[in-house]
């Protein structure tokens, strides 16, 4: 098969770059969010309140969480969350998130300890009641992890299906061949051979070479698999397209659309809308 477009090292750079991305808008948003609603709600009820206390105290947790997410990163890869291994991923994922509260916990400490003497000119203390402390912080740390995590198994899926289409993309071209996964197995069939291809839910049915193929791919990417190649393909229907190559027959029919066979003796509707692409 042909050589990946992108290495694994560059995969893992991209996805950790998109979820560093999103995690930090979204927490920004969030410490917005929670900061001036503090400041608000100390108005609102005559409260005395420093209105550089609450930003202090969202951001400096914020800034931390935002430096977790590479090493968070570097673990989600060395435990990922698969249907093979999910057991141990959690198990995992478990001592991973005490790690990371407890990291989280110390460097937004630190980063208030320092902004109170700097802005304040004053200082900071936390633990009132050390375990009762670190319990919560712990529990609100918990949901951040995890939604890092999946976020990370996501985005990392996302760049294998799209790296995936890239190498089948290069496969085609350069050999003619097209490369299709349905479930487990991987389908290997000349391009040219394909008759017609029909939408299914999430899949597509492929008819090539007598045998009608299941495969797991929109009509719309199998239709630039199979330009890549050098096949015309056209559509005669929004869930339906035929090798251009193989049609033998158009007939008519009564409500204005037409039938069309193929060599191997099928026999398709087409929707007249896409009467136009078809000879006279």
């Amino acid at each position: 098969m042909t050589k990946s477009p992108i290495s694994d090292a560059e995969l893992d750079r991209r996805v950790l770059l998109r979820v560093w991305l999103i995690a930090a808008a979204f927490l920004a948003a969030v410490g917005f969010v929670n900061a001036s609603t503090l400041i608000v709600d100390a108005t609102r009820e005559a409260r005395s309140l420093d209105p550089r206390v609450p930003w202090i105290l969202e951001y400096s947790s914020i800034v931390t969480i935002t430096a977790l997410v590479p090493l968070v990163a570097l673990y989600e890869r060395r435990f990922p969350l698969t249907p093979e291994n999910w057991l141990k991923a959690i198990f995992a994922h478990f001592i991973g998130s005490v790690v990371f509260s407890t990291v989280h916990i110390a460097g937004m400490v630190l980063l208030r300890h320092a902004a109170y003497a700097v802005i304040l000119g004053r200082s900071y203390r936390f633990f009132s009641d050390p375990l009762t402390d670190i319990v919560y912080e712990y529990r609100k740390d918990l949901l951040p992890y995890a939604v890092i995590v999946l976020i990370l198994n996501l985005a990392r899926s996302v760049e294998e299906h799209k790296r995936e289409a890239e190498v089948a993309r290069a496969e085609a071209r350069e050999t003619g061949r097209l490369t299709l996964k349905s479930g487990g197995r991987t389908i290997l069939l000349d391009a040219r051979s394909m008759e017609w291809a029909q939408a299914a839910a999430n899949y597509v049915d492929i008819r090539a070479n007598g045998m009608t193929h299941l495969a797991r791919i929109s009509l719309t990417a199998l239709e630039q698999l199979l330009s890549e190649a050098g096949v015309d393909v056209v559509r005669v229907h929004r869930s339906r397209i035929v090798n251009r190559a193989k049609v033998i027959e158009i007939a008519p029919s009564r409500d204005g659309d037409f039938r069309i066979k193929t060599t191997d003796g099928s026999e398709l509707g087409g929707s007249r809308r896409y009467r136009h692409l078809l000879p006279a």
